[in-house]
Protein backbone atom coordinates (compact mmCIF):
# COMPACT_ATOMS: atom_id res chain seq x y z
CA UNK A 1 0.00 0.00 0.00
CA UNK A 2 1.57 3.03 -1.12
CA UNK A 3 2.14 5.49 1.97
CA UNK A 4 2.08 9.41 0.85
CA UNK A 5 4.05 12.69 2.47
CA UNK A 6 0.62 14.13 3.72
CA UNK A 7 -0.61 11.41 5.19
CA UNK A 8 2.31 10.82 7.11
CA UNK A 9 2.41 14.62 8.45
CA UNK A 10 -1.13 13.87 9.77
CA UNK A 11 -0.32 10.48 11.76
CA UNK A 12 2.74 12.96 13.03
CA UNK A 13 0.53 15.71 13.75
CA UNK A 14 -2.30 13.43 15.57
CA UNK A 15 0.39 11.76 17.76
CA UNK A 16 2.29 14.81 18.66
CA UNK A 17 -1.23 15.82 19.88
CA UNK A 18 -1.95 12.74 21.85
CA UNK A 19 1.29 12.72 23.37
CA UNK A 20 0.47 16.03 24.86
CA UNK A 21 -3.35 15.66 25.93
CA UNK A 22 -4.18 12.14 25.24
CA UNK A 23 -3.93 9.14 27.30
CA UNK A 24 -1.90 6.53 27.31
CA UNK A 25 -2.61 3.55 24.60
CA UNK A 26 -2.09 0.80 27.47
CA UNK A 27 -3.57 2.16 30.73
CA UNK A 28 -5.89 5.31 29.51
CA UNK A 29 -3.49 7.55 31.49
CA UNK A 30 -4.13 11.03 30.77
CA UNK A 31 -1.11 13.28 29.03
CA UNK A 32 -0.70 17.00 30.33
CA UNK A 33 1.60 19.88 29.01
CA UNK A 34 3.71 19.71 31.66
CA UNK A 35 3.78 16.19 32.03
CA UNK A 36 3.06 14.30 28.15
CA UNK A 37 3.48 11.06 27.27
CA UNK A 38 6.22 9.13 26.31
CA UNK A 39 6.70 7.80 22.94
CA UNK A 40 6.45 4.20 23.05
CA UNK A 41 7.97 1.92 19.59
CA UNK A 42 5.47 -0.80 19.18
CA UNK A 43 8.37 -2.20 17.30
CA UNK A 44 10.98 -2.14 19.77
CA UNK A 45 14.42 -0.22 18.40
CA UNK A 46 15.89 -3.53 19.82
CA UNK A 47 13.97 -5.33 16.91
CA UNK A 48 14.02 -3.63 14.38
CA UNK A 49 11.91 -0.45 14.82
CA UNK A 50 13.43 2.56 13.47
CA UNK A 51 13.56 5.74 16.77
CA UNK A 52 11.03 8.30 14.13
CA UNK A 53 9.01 5.90 12.34
CA UNK A 54 5.58 7.46 13.15
CA UNK A 55 3.70 4.40 11.78
CA UNK A 56 5.31 2.36 14.95
CA UNK A 57 5.08 4.63 17.40
CA UNK A 58 1.94 5.14 20.13
CA UNK A 59 1.70 7.56 22.99
CA UNK A 60 2.32 5.61 26.31
CA UNK A 61 2.92 6.67 29.90
CA UNK A 62 6.01 6.09 31.54
CA UNK A 63 5.36 3.59 33.86
CA UNK A 64 3.73 1.26 31.15
CA UNK A 65 6.62 1.78 28.87
CA UNK A 66 9.21 1.06 31.34
CA UNK A 67 7.23 -2.11 32.05
CA UNK A 68 7.15 -3.24 28.64
CA UNK A 69 10.54 -2.92 27.62
CA UNK A 70 11.36 -4.70 24.85
CA UNK A 71 8.75 -7.86 25.79
CA UNK A 72 6.84 -8.57 22.41
CA UNK A 73 3.17 -6.52 21.78
CA UNK A 74 1.29 -9.34 21.92
CA UNK A 75 2.78 -10.87 25.07
CA UNK A 76 2.56 -7.30 26.89
CA UNK A 77 -1.09 -6.84 25.86
CA UNK A 78 -2.43 -10.36 27.14
CA UNK A 79 -0.69 -9.89 30.33
CA UNK A 80 -3.52 -7.63 31.46
CA UNK A 81 -6.31 -8.23 28.45
CA UNK A 82 -7.66 -4.68 29.26
CA UNK A 83 -4.53 -2.99 27.36
CA UNK A 84 -6.23 -4.51 24.22
CA UNK A 85 -9.39 -2.42 24.95
CA UNK A 86 -7.22 0.38 26.18
CA UNK A 87 -5.37 0.07 22.15
CA UNK A 88 -8.29 0.28 20.43
CA UNK A 89 -9.28 2.90 22.59
CA UNK A 90 -6.18 4.71 20.80
CA UNK A 91 -7.16 3.85 17.05
CA UNK A 92 -10.36 5.36 17.32
CA UNK A 93 -9.13 8.32 18.27
CA UNK A 94 -7.59 8.67 15.17
CA UNK A 95 -8.26 9.40 11.64
CA UNK A 96 -9.08 7.17 8.84
CA UNK A 97 -5.75 8.76 6.78
CA UNK A 98 -3.65 8.16 10.18
CA UNK A 99 -4.99 4.28 10.57
CA UNK A 100 -4.03 3.77 7.01
CA UNK A 101 -0.65 4.54 7.84
CA UNK A 102 0.02 2.49 10.91
CA UNK A 103 2.47 0.26 10.06
CA UNK A 104 1.15 -3.72 9.15
CA UNK A 105 2.96 -5.52 11.74
CA UNK A 106 1.16 -3.18 14.35
CA UNK A 107 -2.01 -4.43 12.99
CA UNK A 108 -0.93 -7.98 13.00
CA UNK A 109 0.51 -8.33 16.97
CA UNK A 110 -3.12 -6.77 17.79
CA UNK A 111 -4.62 -9.20 15.90
CA UNK A 112 -2.85 -11.81 17.29
CA UNK A 113 -3.45 -10.48 20.71
CA UNK A 114 -7.47 -10.50 20.20
CA UNK A 115 -7.13 -14.47 18.35
CA UNK A 116 -4.93 -16.03 21.05
CA UNK A 117 -7.73 -14.39 23.65
CA UNK A 118 -10.91 -15.34 21.79
CA UNK A 119 -9.73 -18.77 21.61
CA UNK A 120 -8.55 -19.16 25.27
CA UNK A 121 -11.91 -17.63 26.68
CA UNK A 122 -13.88 -19.99 24.53
CA UNK A 123 -12.14 -23.10 27.30
CA UNK A 124 -14.46 -21.89 29.86
CA UNK A 125 -13.17 -21.87 33.48
CA UNK A 126 -9.51 -23.14 32.08
CA UNK A 127 -9.50 -19.88 30.23
CA UNK A 128 -6.27 -19.12 32.09
CA UNK A 129 -4.19 -22.31 31.55
CA UNK A 130 -4.91 -22.17 28.16
CA UNK A 131 -3.53 -18.60 27.24
CA UNK A 132 -0.92 -19.55 29.29
CA UNK A 133 0.24 -22.10 26.92
CA UNK A 134 -0.21 -20.44 23.85
CA UNK A 135 2.10 -17.22 25.48
CA UNK A 136 4.88 -20.13 25.74
CA UNK A 137 8.09 -19.80 24.06
CA UNK A 138 7.71 -21.52 20.47
CA UNK A 139 3.84 -21.65 20.43
CA UNK A 140 3.90 -17.64 21.23
CA UNK A 141 5.58 -16.79 18.03
CA UNK A 142 4.38 -19.44 15.87
CA UNK A 143 1.15 -17.56 16.58
CA UNK A 144 2.62 -14.29 15.91
CA UNK A 145 4.14 -15.00 12.69
CA UNK A 146 0.63 -16.98 11.61
CA UNK A 147 -0.94 -13.61 12.26
CA UNK A 148 1.27 -11.41 10.24
CA UNK A 149 1.17 -13.87 7.31
CA UNK A 150 -2.98 -14.09 7.33
CA UNK A 151 -2.88 -9.90 7.75
CA UNK A 152 -0.51 -10.13 5.07
CA UNK A 153 -2.54 -12.23 2.22
CA UNK A 154 -5.39 -10.53 3.05
CA UNK A 155 -3.91 -6.91 2.06
CA UNK A 156 -2.44 -8.04 -0.67
CA UNK A 157 -5.95 -9.67 -1.82
CA UNK A 158 -7.81 -6.63 -1.15
CA UNK A 159 -4.88 -4.38 -3.28
CA UNK A 160 -5.57 -7.10 -6.29
CA UNK A 161 -9.00 -6.26 -5.83
CA UNK A 162 -8.71 -2.50 -6.06
CA UNK A 163 -6.65 -2.87 -8.99
CA UNK A 164 -9.68 -4.75 -10.55
CA UNK A 165 -12.19 -2.12 -9.14
CA UNK A 166 -13.76 -4.31 -7.35
CA UNK A 167 -13.61 -3.23 -3.62
CA UNK A 168 -16.17 -2.49 -1.71
CA UNK A 169 -16.54 1.13 0.76
CA UNK A 170 -15.59 1.11 3.54
CA UNK A 171 -17.48 2.51 6.59
CA UNK A 172 -17.58 6.21 7.71
CA UNK A 173 -17.03 5.59 11.15
CA UNK A 174 -16.13 3.46 13.67
CA UNK A 175 -18.20 1.16 15.90
CA UNK A 176 -19.26 2.93 19.85
CA UNK A 177 -17.87 1.52 22.69
CA UNK A 178 -19.10 -0.78 25.05
CA UNK A 179 -18.97 -0.54 28.66
CA UNK A 180 -20.56 -3.92 29.50
CA UNK A 181 -18.40 -6.57 31.45
CA UNK A 182 -17.69 -10.22 30.24
CA UNK A 183 -17.48 -13.31 31.75
CA UNK A 184 -13.81 -15.14 32.14
CA UNK A 185 -10.78 -12.60 31.79
CA UNK A 186 -10.96 -9.09 33.03
CA UNK A 187 -12.52 -6.91 30.15
CA UNK A 188 -14.09 -3.57 29.52
CA UNK A 189 -15.88 -4.75 27.26
CA UNK A 190 -17.51 -8.18 25.84
CA UNK A 191 -15.29 -10.38 23.42
CA UNK A 192 -18.10 -9.58 20.35
CA UNK A 193 -17.67 -6.25 20.79
CA UNK A 194 -14.14 -6.05 20.69
CA UNK A 195 -13.97 -8.34 17.76
CA UNK A 196 -16.53 -5.97 16.20
CA UNK A 197 -14.17 -3.03 17.30
CA UNK A 198 -10.91 -4.90 15.43
CA UNK A 199 -12.56 -5.42 12.26
CA UNK A 200 -13.68 -1.90 11.89
CA UNK A 201 -9.68 -0.80 12.48
CA UNK A 202 -9.03 -3.14 9.57
CA UNK A 203 -11.81 -2.45 7.63
CA UNK A 204 -10.91 1.19 7.64
CA UNK A 205 -7.03 0.43 6.94
CA UNK A 206 -7.64 -1.29 4.06
CA UNK A 207 -11.14 0.94 2.89
CA UNK A 208 -13.49 -2.02 2.60
CA UNK A 209 -16.27 -3.79 4.45
CA UNK A 210 -15.87 -5.48 8.15
CA UNK A 211 -18.35 -8.31 6.68
CA UNK A 212 -15.46 -8.21 3.67
CA UNK A 213 -12.63 -8.15 5.90
CA UNK A 214 -14.12 -11.28 8.26
CA UNK A 215 -14.96 -12.98 5.14
CA UNK A 216 -11.02 -12.86 4.15
CA UNK A 217 -10.03 -13.99 7.40
CA UNK A 218 -11.76 -15.95 7.99
CA UNK A 219 -10.57 -17.75 4.72
CA UNK A 220 -6.90 -17.35 5.89
CA UNK A 221 -7.35 -18.85 8.82
CA UNK A 222 -9.11 -22.15 7.64
CA UNK A 223 -6.47 -22.25 5.32
CA UNK A 224 -3.71 -22.18 8.38
CA UNK A 225 -6.01 -25.08 9.85
CA UNK A 226 -5.59 -26.76 7.00
CA UNK A 227 -2.17 -26.74 6.73
CA UNK A 228 -1.29 -27.56 10.41
CA UNK A 229 -4.03 -30.78 9.86
CA UNK A 230 -2.03 -31.73 6.61
CA UNK A 231 1.07 -31.42 9.03
CA UNK A 232 -0.19 -33.36 12.08
CA UNK A 233 1.41 -31.28 14.27
CA UNK A 234 0.28 -30.68 17.95
CA UNK A 235 2.21 -29.31 20.76
CA UNK A 236 -0.06 -29.79 23.80
CA UNK A 237 -3.19 -30.05 22.36
CA UNK A 238 -2.57 -26.88 20.66
CA UNK A 239 -2.85 -26.80 17.27
CA UNK A 240 0.21 -24.87 14.86
CA UNK A 241 -1.37 -22.78 12.62
CA UNK A 242 1.51 -21.49 10.74
CA UNK A 243 2.29 -24.84 8.92
CA UNK A 244 5.63 -25.67 11.38
CA UNK A 245 7.06 -28.81 10.66
CA UNK A 246 9.28 -29.92 13.26
CA UNK A 247 12.78 -30.64 11.59
CA UNK A 248 14.45 -34.49 12.15
CA UNK A 249 17.77 -34.08 14.22
CA UNK A 250 20.73 -34.83 11.66
CA UNK A 251 23.78 -36.49 12.59
CA UNK A 252 26.41 -34.36 11.58
CA UNK A 253 29.55 -35.17 10.62
CA UNK A 254 32.68 -33.33 10.31
CA UNK A 255 36.10 -33.60 9.71
CA UNK A 256 39.00 -33.67 11.36
CA UNK A 257 41.48 -30.87 10.75
CA UNK A 258 44.73 -32.70 11.63
CA UNK A 259 44.21 -35.75 10.66
CA UNK A 260 41.29 -35.96 7.78
CA UNK A 261 39.21 -38.10 9.85
CA UNK A 262 35.49 -37.70 9.98
CA UNK A 263 33.47 -38.59 12.86
CA UNK A 264 30.41 -37.23 14.64
CA UNK A 265 29.49 -34.26 16.65
CA UNK A 266 28.99 -36.38 19.81
CA UNK A 267 32.30 -37.93 19.96
CA UNK A 268 35.42 -36.70 21.46
CA UNK A 269 36.97 -34.25 18.91
CA UNK A 270 40.89 -35.59 19.09
CA UNK A 271 42.11 -39.09 18.98
CA UNK A 272 45.30 -41.04 19.75
CA UNK A 273 47.24 -41.25 16.70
Amino acid sequence: MARSAESSSVLRRELEQAIQYGRCAYCRRPGSPDRPLTREHVIPRAKGGKRKDVRIIVPACARCNHRRGCSELVLFLLLRPRRISAFLDYLTTLSPESIREIDLRVIAELYAAVWMLNESVDQGEEWREHLRRLCNGRTLHRRRYAARRMVGAVEGKLDRLRDGDLHRSGPSCLLPLATGASAGPKLDEPMGQLNSRLLSILSLAWQTSAEEVRRLMTMQHEQAVATAALSREEEDGVVRLDGWRRRSRRRRIRVDQRRGRRHSSGRARGRAA
